[in-house]
């Protein structure tokens, strides 16, 4: 059979077979190669804005990332139309430089992201399947870089050798860019997508700045990241996830990929894993192998569960707190936020129930007087409130007085006073570590199987937010991370202050005064006064047409 190349110049010969190795080099690109694995699929499918891919060691949550990001920069993503085929601009951060060189870029511009091996009946090649070619695994080969050689234009690195890229220019005109959160984040840019691999350095700060970058193309976030305990921007998205899937919303969005589901792993290897995760404690082997976070180790009150220190409304008389309670109020003042937590003691004095808060933003002493007032109205009067002695005591530089004083001050024009402490307050202890050893004694189960201080349940919503959040101060001695007995000093406490002033101050039950019945004729001379046109508020020690008038005080 006569070579259709014999009758073509020298020049077109060479083009066209340039053309054939280019088709096939084309056809071994990864990203067409890639296959997600049950688990994953879900995740490339989703069109929400932002997505938390969780996951302990060798789960796939890393490659998954990789290959949405590779997909989408070099316009090939499944999804018609998820993000744009030219001229994006895309943004991936990780925790420092090294992680990035190590990790990301590597992952990106390496061979390795997965395996490929040739279909026996095919020829072709196509991703490496640890079922069905488990025979051949000795024939899998490393995939080629996901982002191909031939589509990148350009680099910019911050130092080469260690892989610490700056920035890549791809043919199709989408930009990388390539940041270490040990550094701020930069402002005035726009992305389609933002990708963010494991921990951040400085995690409130480029979440937000992220979040605000992607708003203008309507861009996307991805996180992908073993769910450690000492991040708390990941673990607030992850609890918003969680939030509206229960609500039945899908944006942002959370998927967990277990280690164990990946077959990529035999079983002996992953045998082996988990028993030395085991070996190091139970924490570990739920975030390394399950995906799971795991605060117990680290928070200050690790112990706390709803499970066991919720009560619920039900147990409450018509759902609200019985008149012959005592009622306690603890204030954390403060202008960005103050907190204000609410506790009841029953008449048998057998528990503490927390019950309501206030959490104020840009609070002054006439807000706080004003949303106080009205959480008291209508309640029995309040036996005493206790306030932050340190904060209280912070004197105003303008107006010469503090905090306390002009709470007090509010409250005493409201009318508002408890039995014990007036219009005033009580001073919480500043002894921290006494008072958290406090709660602690408070939150332990007792003999009779239930715990001193109960939380009624939906009703403070802050609290199950700080609580969750409420961390130990850690540090690093001889290369091991210790965990001290101390708050960290990042951590958001401000109802978590106002539990520690309430367990310390040992509250006891006392007898609410009952309201003064009005006596039957106060009503009825009230109304005749009225009726004549007289002041209720003054009494009149001779008859009305005198000008002698005595004033109620």
């Amino acid at each position: 059979m006569a070579n259709p190349l014999d009758n073509v110049s020298q020049h077109s010969r060479q083009e066209m077979l340039d053309l054939q190795r280019e088709l096939a080099s084309r056809q071994l690109e990864s990203v067409r190669l890639y296959r997600p694995n049950a688990n994953q699929q879900p995740f490339h499918d989703c069109m929400a804005s932002e997505r938390v891919v969780l996951g302990g060691n060798r789960s796939g949550k890393t490659t998954a990332a990789m290959l949405e990001f590779a997909w989408a920069v070099t316009g090939t993503h499944p999804i018609e139309g998820k993000y744009p085929k030219e001229n994006g601009t895309a943004v991936v951060v990780g925790a420092d430089w090294r992680h990035i060189g190590m990790v990301c870029v590597r992952g990106l511009f390496k061979a390795g992201a997965f395996k490929i091996i040739q279909d026996p009946d095919t020829k072709e090649w196509r991703a490496y399947d640890p079922v069905a070619d488990k025979a051949r695994e000795s024939e899998a080969k490393p995939s080629p870089p996901l982002i191909p050689p031939r589509m990148i234009k350009n680099i910019s690195w911050v130092l080469k050798s260690a892989g610490y890229m700056q920035s890549c220019e791809l043919t199709n005109g989408w930009q990388i860019y390539f940041f270490s959160s040990e550094g701020d984040p930069p402002q005035g840019y726009r992305a389609h997508l933002a990708w963010i691999d494991e921990d951040l350095a400085s995690e409130s700060t480029w979440l937000a700045e992220l979040q605000a970058r992607l708003a203008d193309y309507k861009g996307r976030l991805v996180w992908s990241a073993t769910p450690h305990s000492k991040n708390d921007a990941l673990f607030g998205l992850c609890e918003r996830a969680d939030k509206a899937a229960e609500e039945g919303h899908d944006n942002p969005k959370k998927f967990v990929l277990r280690f164990l589901d990946n077959e990529h792993i035999s079983k002996e290897a992953r045998a082996l894993a988990v028993e030395q995760w085991a070996a190091q404690g139970e924490e570990v082997l739920r975030m390394r192998a399950e995906g799971e976070f795991t605060f117990d180790s680290v928070l200050m009150y690790g112990s706390f569960n709803m499970g066991v220190h919720g009560f619920s409304r039900k147990e409450l008389p018509d759902g609200q707190i019985p008149a012959d309670w005592c009622r306690y109020a603890a204030i954390d003042p403060g202008h960005a936020i103050c907190a204000v937590m609410f506790a009841a003691i029953p008449p048998s004095g057998d528990f503490v129930l927390l019950y309501d808060e206030l959490y104020i933003p840009n609070c002054s002493a006439v807000v706080f007087a004003e949303k106080f007032a009205n959480k008291l109205a209508g309640q029995p009067q309040f036996y005493a409130f206790i306030i932050d002695s340190h904060g209280a005591r912070l004197t105003d530089i303008g107006g010469g007085k503090s905090p306390g004083q002009q709470y007090a001050e509010q409250l005493e024009l409201l009318g508002v006073r408890s039995k014990a402490t007036g219009s005033s307050f009580m001073h919480g202890s500043d002894d921290i570590m006494a008072g958290i050893e406090s709660v602690r004694n408070a939150m332990h189960i007792r003999s009779k199987g239930t715990p001193y201080l109960r939380v009624l349940e939906g009703a403070m919503p802050n609290f199950i937010r700080e609580i969750k959040r409420y961390k130990r101060q850690s540090t690093v001695v001889g290369g091991h991370s210790i965990v001290l007995d101390k708050p960290h000093p990042r951590s958001v406490s401000h109802l978590m202050d106002c539990m520690r002033y309430l367990m310390a101050a040992e509250m006891k039950y006392h007898k609410p005064e009952a309201k003064a019945e009005k006596a039957w004729w106060e009503d009825w001379i009230a109304r005749r006064r009225k009726a004549r046109g007289e002041d209720a508020s003054v009494v009149y020690l001779t008859p009305a047409s005198y000008t002698t008038q005595t004033y109620v005080a």
